[in-house]
């Protein structure tokens, strides 16, 4: 089971760190730069959504059904392979984007340079690995159908799905405690926020799979924390930030009791009512969007809440972040460095007991480590 956990645990976040790289700013612009068809990258990422989809179902029918399982194994391979082709791209794009053209030559020489070996040949080799990766992603496309394996909600960015207790283990937790405590420091700072607003908006921002999530969760449930405030809500909101919806989810976080009126006024009455002279922490997961109209309607029932109340954003975008008037400097989160990578797949797959095969699962695991890019 143990092996099982290593081998598949991690697929779905690492075709999901594959989307993130296949939609970057960087390297559509390789590629636009380079002339190459990008609609083969459009392919490429409609191919891997439709795996991703079905990769909960596989991975429950895997204990049973052994085709099911060795499908799971090939991709898991694939994507890896993947997750190379694409850091070699990435790498030329920044090796090209840092040499740039001679700007001294004349437009003659800037022309043969750009079309001479090897900035011609790299593109034509590169395209010519990303089609054979697409067929062999569209092979087991095609094999997901004659497995009957079936869609189902995906713990990815592309499906959000809310979470399902706001209770962690801090034992684990690896390599947080840094940034644990420097945003316990802004949660607890007595002079309510850096830019001397009421209601103090503190955005944690980064790259799905890293851990915004947990980090929350960390200084949500920190002993210390909760003794500052009268009150604590815990709202995940994810793609549709529908003001109506997301004052509902906010009340209902509150109040712990379903509410049944989708009225806009009542709902923002009765939230404002319930933090009204209150100190509140709110946490507000996996934003994705948001206009800013929005979400001065929102600031404005907040604004109801004592001083020093405290309102967690968590979200990929950084314009986001912008978005949401962030009363502290706008946390940037790393990924975890290699060591802590393997404490954590270590204590996931593990636990407190040893296994027989464990030294082969170790090297597995740290062969899964390396390939991750620090991304868990």
């Amino acid at each position: 089971m143990a092996a099982a956990f290593v081998g598949e645990a991690f697929l779905s976040a690492s075709v999901e760190v594959l989307l993130n790289k296949i939609v970057s700013k960087e390297f559509l612009n390789f590629f636009h730069s380079k002339e190459l068809d990008v609609s083969l990258l459009k392919k490429l990422k409609i191919t891997l959504l439709s795996l991703q989809a079905v990769l909960n179902d596989a991975e429950e029918k895997q204990i049973t059904n052994p085709a099911v399982k060795e499908w799971l194994d090939e991709l898991t391979h694939v994507v890896f392979d993947a997750d190379d082709l694409l850091d070699e791209i990435n790498t030329e794009a920044l090796r090209w984007k840092i040499e740039g053209c001679p700007q001294s030559q004349t437009i003659i020489d800037q022309v043969i340079y750009l079309y001479s070996s090897p900035f011609k040949r790299f593109p034509e080799a590169i395209y010519s690995r990303i089609h054979e990766l697409f067929h062999r992603l569209e092979h087991f496309a095609l094999q997901k159908d004659i497995l009957q394996l079936k869609q189902g909600v995906s713990n990815s960015i592309w499906y959000g799905n809310p979470t399902s207790s706001v209770v962690v283990d801090e034992s684990s937790i690896c390599g947080r405690d840094d940034e644990k405590k420097k945003l316990k420091e802004f949660l607890l700072l007595e002079d309510g926020s850096v830019s001397g607003s009421k209601i103090g908006v503190i955005s944690i921002v980064g790259m799905g799979g890293l851990g915004k999530t947990t980090l929350a969760k960390l200084l949500f449930n920190d002993h210390e924390v909760e003794d500052n405030f009268d009150l604590k809500a815990w709202a995940y909101i994810s793609k549709d930030f529908d003001v109506c919806r997301v004052t509902k989810v906010i009340l209902e976080s509150i109040t712990f009791k379903p509410v049944d009126t989708n009225n806009l006024n009542i709902l923002q009455v009765e939230l404002q009512q319930s933090l009204r002279n209150r100190r509140f922490l709110l946490v507000l997961d996996d934003i994705w969007d948001g206009s800013y109209v929005d979400w001065n309607n929102l600031m404005d029932i907040f604004s109801a809440g004592e001083k020093g109340s405290r309102i967690i954003v968590t979200t990929r975008d950084e314009s986001v972040a912008r978005s949401m008037q962030t009363s502290f400097p706008i946390y940037h989160l790393l990924p975890l460095a290699s060591e802590d990578c393997w404490s954590l797949l270590a204590k996931h797959a593990f636990g407190p007991y040893n296994c027989r095969n464990r030294s082969n699962l170790e090297f597995i695991g740290k062969e899964i480590v390396k390939k991750k890019k620090h991304i868990f």
